[in-house]
């Protein structure tokens, strides 16, 4: 982002990813060397790495949403967000809620404010941060969540150094390779669209949120945006891994709840 800063307003408000020495690059992420440097953005003649970068940032920013809606009272544990094409129409994330919401299915108003929570954040304006830290920091932040612990134990599997990507906004952490897009301010019109059920494991039902973003560069007309919300309401058909459907995550999340702007029928 500093070197954009030196070229033009315009390489800064516009650039979503660089390239770095052709590796995709997060543009807050430091540079460690020299190099040569290519920006990226959504008007370019291929923007697949910057489509990717931007469903796997609006997946992250969701999951933030839904662990942090419930009642404190109500356990909320996030999966993964699954690698979904932008072309599909819709961006996911897997989630084991509390046993007692088993019952509960999403109205309309909870849907709206899911989406008010996601326009918050996207309102503050929040940058999203690299972390490349040891698999042991990893693994003590995400300690209630199996799920997560596994998935940076294969990570950290990989590299003899043990280290493992997360990425951050404000105060919320997710395992994420990325590259993502610079700032929640990207996005411009979002909405979380829809909640199936998927198949049950031996303990969990698991849900899968979904949701439909453009960026500010790409706003739609309300009749166009009628039309993808539609599509992006059908399930998205990704396959679970085959370690969690033998055994399920135990229930927990890594941080506490610090909002409550969803109450399922039936509980106060």
């Amino acid at each position: 982002y500093s070197c954009a800063m030196f070229l033009s307003e315009w390489y800064c408000k516009k650039s979503i990813l660089a390239l770095v020495d052709g590796q995709s690059w997060d543009m807050y992420k430091p540079l460690t060397k020299s190099c040569e440097i290519q920006f990226l953005t959504f008007k370019d003649r291929d923007p697949g790495e910057v489509n990717k970068a931007y469903w796997q940032s609006c997946a992250m920013m969701m999951g933030c949403v839904i662990e942090r809606a419930f009642k404190d009272e109500y356990l909320v544990s996030l999966v993964r967000a699954p690698e979904v094409p932008v072309i599909a129409g819709a961006f996911c994330y897997d989630v084991v809620l509390d046993k007692r919401l088993d019952e509960w299915m999403p109205t309309k108003e909870n849907l709206r404010s899911f989406t008010k929570d996601a326009n918050t954040l996207i309102y503050k304006d929040l940058p999203f941060e690299t972390l490349e830290v040891d698999a042991k920091v990893a693994l003590e932040i995400f300690q209630y969540n199996r799920c997560k612990v596994d998935l940076i134990e294969e990570k950290a599997s990989q590299n003899p150094e043990r280290i493992v990507k997360l990425h951050r906004f404000g105060d919320f952490i997710d395992v994420t390779e990325g590259p993502l897009i610079p700032r929640t301010s990207i996005c411009s019109q979002f909405e979380v669209s829809a909640v199936h059920n998927l198949q049950a494991t031996r303990s969990s039902l698991i849900r899968r949120f979904q949701g439909l973003s453009l960026p500010v560069h790409l706003r739609a007309h309300f009749t166009i945006w009628t039309k993808l919300l539609e599509r992006s309401r059908k399930l998205m058909k990704v396959h679970l891994p085959s370690s969690f459907l033998k055994s399920g995550p135990p229930m927990g999340t890594s941080k506490p709840h610090t909002n409550c702007s969803v109450t399922p029928p039936g509980w106060h």
